[in-house]
């Protein structure tokens, strides 16, 4: 009986799975569409996503296969074990963290507004109400322009980025896209008949983190310490003002918008709820 008992107890402390490192490569789920952050050109993945990544798993003995994953999936493929871990601007909530460990946040931002370059009309939240303002499912940005403080703004869901950036520039059914700020300035780097409109935000500020099933705590523990190691060192800012060169132009104070505090860092990661 004793035996059964040690053994039983020992079963209850191994219960976790085996680490995600182990076999050195790790499938990662990343965004394709989104020049800056998550993009792929010729095969290729690039952004400020991808160099987290590679930055931080290059740090806990591991390197990224990465593979396309959009919005509305990134909790969807952790849970079903399709990959090991999401960066794709994913932002850590409190619902998220019921379901999913993040370690994070590697950047935040506040949710903004892109419109045409030559478009005059929009300068301040007013000049909003009954404009068509084109978002995508999956996102905090479609969740937060539900509230009833926007029901005089004309909001409609396309069924990724793609698709609300043609609405905007080519057949013009859309007078404005909205998304986080960091992403918006991503896109115009690519696109530079559009622009981001400075003085208009929403809601509170997003957090992204490096998503994982739970299950996995110990995992996720490395990952933070390699993260809150790459956020204080010189490489985060280099890495950010070469992946979003956009953001560093416009906004003088960019490393204190959009740079995580250490203490961030410590709240959000590897936990079930955000500590107060």
């Amino acid at each position: 009986m004793l035996a059964f008992a040690a053994l039983a107890a020992t079963a209850c402390g191994t219960s976790e799975a085996p680490s995600l490192f182990a076999g050195g490569k790790v499938s990662v789920g990343a965004k394709n569409d989104q020049p800056g952050t998550g993009v792929v050109h010729t095969y290729k993945f690039s952004g400020f996503d991808i160099t987290v990544a590679q930055q931080i798993l290059k740090a806990v003995g591991a390197e990224p296969d990465f593979g396309i994953v959009p919005s509305e999936d990134r909790s969807a493929v952790l849970t079903e074990k399709k990959k090991d871990l999401v960066v794709a601007t994913f932002s850590i909530t409190v619902d998220r963290m019921k379901t999913l460990d993040f370690a994070g946040p590697y950047a935040s931002t506040y949710q903004g507004i892109m419109v045409r370059k030559n478009d005059k009309r929009i300068r301040k939240p007013e000049d909003l109400f009954g404009k068509r303002v084109c978002t995508w499912p999956g996102t905090t940005s479609a969740t937060t322009l539900e509230g009833p403080e926007y029901a005089r703004v004309a909001v409609y869901e396309r069924p990724d980025a793609s698709s609300c950036l043609t609405d905007l520039k080519v057949k013009k059914v859309a007078d404005a896209v909205s998304t986080d700020q960091m992403i918006l300035y991503g896109f115009t780097q690519e696109n530079p008949d559009l622009k981001v409109v400075p003085d208009i935000t929403y809601g509170a500020v997003n957090h992204y983190g490096i998503a994982m099933a739970k299950g996995h705590r110990e995992d996720c523990l490395r990952l933070r310490d390699a993260l809150r190691d790459y956020v204080n060192s010189n490489n985060w800012s280099h890495d950010f003002s070469t992946s979003l060169w956009a953001v560093t132009k416009a906004d003088p104070t960019w490393e204190t918008d959009y740079k995580p505090r250490a203490e961030t860092i410590d709240a959000l990661s590897c936990r079930d709820s955000p500590r107060t």
